[in-house]
């Protein structure tokens, strides 16, 4: 595996993104300002949406998705240096070829808990942006 090196500007960019996406990882339903909150990170973040949504699928939710599955989930928030943490972690293991097979397999999860909330915000960091990604 090669490891993908972040540059400390680079994860400053990500940083926004992984908060507003831990969000989707919350054992709580999310409100329309919350959406509308990560409609915002989203738009206001140097990344194309498809790019949010890889760093979704590949760094944000294999690090978070346990969280749905506890019994005693985090519903209050993660803890900033947790979350960079666990997202870097994950963000660097993109370039191996086991990582992208696994995620592969548990894509289908991560979209069954957060399809709903990617329909809302999509159309909103569109209009945001006031343009068609």
């Amino acid at each position: 595996m090669k490891p993908i090196a972040l540059s400390d500007q680079e994860l400053r960019e990500r940083l926004p993104v992984w908060e507003a996406l831990s969000e989707f990882w919350l054992d709580t339903e999310l409100t329309a300002t919350q959406l509308e909150g990560i409609a915002h990170a989203i738009a206001s973040s140097p990344y194309f949406v498809s790019e949010v949504r890889l760093i979704h699928d590949y760094e944000v939710a294999p690090a978070l998705y346990p969280n749905l599955l506890s019994v005693a989930g985090e519903w209050a928030g993660f803890d900033t240096d947790l979350l960079q943490a666990r997202c870097t972690k994950s963000a660097r293991k993109r370039g191996s070829y086991s990582y992208k097979i696994r995620i592969f397999f548990q894509r289908p999860m991560f979209w069954f808990f957060t399809a709903r909330h990617w329909r809302v915000i999509l159309p909103s960091v569109q209009k945001l942006r006031g343009l068609q990604e």
